[in-house]
């Protein structure tokens, strides 16, 4: 008694229900819930590209460097790279797209491309 239904028990994206999934916190139209979706979504997926590319480049560039007597730039590198990779994998773990936490998103993505970036910076 005095209980309110949140959510129903389908497993299916809270997309196609957004009305059941969001409506009951957020009391908006459909459509302005689906747009609030979309443009957090939609960064999410552009800056989750630009931290993989980052990763990926300091990865190709660990590869191209790792000759004798490099061996300190190098482990300062994988250094750096571990740590990129431990973030990027925490937010692609965590699998909303941004939509539970965008700002904390982004910033975690932010600090992976940094710490790509300076295990790019290692290596010079």
């Amino acid at each position: 008694k005095g209980n309110i239904k949140v959510t129903n028990h389908h497993v299916k994206s809270p997309y196609l229900d957004v009305r059941g999934a969001c409506g009951g916190c957020h009391p908006t139209s459909e459509t302005e819930l689906k747009q609030r979706i979309d443009i957090i979504q939609d960064n999410h997926h552009q800056m989750r590209n630009i931290a993989f590319n980052a990763l990926v480049d300091l990865i190709n560039d660990i590869k191209a460097n790792n000759t004798p007597g490099n061996t300190a730039k190098i482990e300062a590198a994988q250094k750096a790279q571990r740590e990129a990779q431990f973030l990027f994998d925490f937010i692609e773990a965590e699998n909303s797209y941004g939509f539970h936490a965008p700002q904390e998103t982004m910033r975690v993505l932010g600090l992976s491309i940094d710490a790509a970036r300076r295990g790019q910076k290692a290596l010079r």
